[in-house]
């Protein structure tokens, strides 16, 4: 059979909306996504601190972001503080908007971008406030995509 792009942009439009189409997508744009996350405090300890995403990659973690978000935190939390600090989508408010799970990673975040909380364990982020962050933060934090 020969496929006219006509029916091939059919059925790429209309399997990306079925579920299944989503889910793949989804999985896809998350791979980057740490498999595990460690401690703060294990990954200043390491001489080469990184992460396995679930593509099977290592992804190294900048030492500079790793002291800078050390100092906001009190002498026994580098220990509770997972990372990558996980950023995702928040679809309940509508396009535009991501947030942040946990206490540790609200606090963290919450100082960075000097804005206070919803939440103490999570907070939304609009785009300019994800921006700053990336900037500042670009191996330590991570986005996720869901829907």
């Amino acid at each position: 059979m020969i496929y006219s792009r006509v029916n091939v942009e059919h059925w790429y439009m209309s399997d990306i909306f079925n579920e299944q189409g989503m889910q793949r997508l989804f999985t896809n744009m998350n791979q980057h996504v740490p498999a595990k996350r460690r401690s703060l405090k294990q990954l200043l300890e390491d001489p080469d601190p990184s992460y396995e995403g679930k593509d099977g990659r290592r992804y190294r973690l900048g030492r500079e972001e790793l002291e800078f978000l050390s100092e906001f935190l009190d002498e026994d939390e580098p220990s509770r503080l997972k990372l990558p600090i996980l950023i995702m989508t928040d679809t309940s408010y509508g396009d535009g908007y991501w947030k942040v799970i946990g206490r540790l990673e609200v606090k963290v975040i919450s100082r960075i971008i000097g804005r206070e909380p919803e939440k103490e364990d999570e907070m939304r982020i609009f785009y300019p406030h994800l921006k700053e962050i990336r900037d500042k933060l670009p191996t330590v934090t991570n986005t996720v995509f869901s829907y």
